[in-house]
């Protein structure tokens, strides 16, 4: 399944809010986005279209099978990648945690392949 990178960024963050939280709420990820909730309705309703998330009117996001695999990809790839961009290049955690979203929502999967495997050659 292809997602843009917009939906990528979604996935992980409602994933690590539901890690983190024991739940995802619209509230919080527009916290965490940095963005409007109508802005996070909208995502939701074409990610629960694609059959990704499941969410009720007033209740918490939930990640479907699939979201939670493929959110769980994503998750594994971001462990790789961010102590690379917070040890290795020196970025503050949250720069850190930034970069390592803007990279899994943006590159190329060659690309992050690649950087996975530089991050696993790392020593820190």
């Amino acid at each position: 399944m292809e997602l843009s990178g917009p939906k990528i960024k979604y996935l992980l963050i409602i994933y690590k809010l539901i890690c983190e939280k024991g739940s995802a709420r619209s509230v919080d990820i527009a916290i965490r986005l940095g963005v409007a909730r109508p802005s996070v309705h909208r995502m939701l309703a074409s990610l629960t279209k694609m059959g990704l998330v499941h969410m009720e009117p007033r209740s918490a996001v939930t990640l479907t099978e699939e979201g939670t695999r493929l959110a769980g990809e994503f998750e594994q790839q971001y462990e790789n990648l961010y102590p690379f961009f917070n040890r290795n290049i020196g970025l503050s955690g949250y720069d850190a945690e930034q970069s390592t979203i803007a990279a899994l929502s943006s590159l190329p999967q060659v690309c992050i392949e690649a950087l996975c495997g530089m991050a696993a050659d790392a020593t820190y």
